[in-house]
């Protein structure tokens, strides 16, 4: 595969589940009581995936790398393991759009976004 069709296919996967954290972000942010059922459902079932290190398809292993990088360097010393643990407490504990569980979520969020931005970088300039 040619390194323009492996950062076409890096920015694709990178911006499938970025889209699913921006909507989430979007809703929370503009009335977090009224978030639709289905976005927190999606974002779960993500989170789900990030966290089962045995049963991760190639996309999430490749998304779960990118997150975990960036959480190295932007987390404050916090394990992306606990990262996510704490982001399950606040689903479990029914503040996910608590202010807390937001700011995670869009730190997940950037992380993508900034893979996604290089990713388009790589592609323009043909590497």
């Amino acid at each position: 595969m040619s390194d323009v069709g492996l950062n076409s296919n890096i920015y694709d996967i990178s911006s499938r589940y970025l889209e699913i954290l921006n909507r989430f972000l979007v809703e929370a942010n503009y009335d977090s009581t009224t978030v639709p059922p289905e976005l927190t459902d999606e974002l779960q079932i993500f989170l789900q995936q990030l966290s089962d290190v045995a049963g991760r398809d190639f996309q999430i292993q490749m998304v779960a790398q990118i997150i975990n990088g960036y959480l190295q360097k932007h987390s404050d010393g916090e394990k992306p393991d606990i990262f996510l643990r704490n982001l399950f407490a606040h689903l479990d504990a029914g503040t996910i759009t608590g202010k807390d569980a937001l700011r995670r979520i869009s730190v997940l969020a950037d992380a993508l976004d900034e893979e996604c931005d290089a990713s388009f970088s790589r592609i323009r300039l043909g590497k």
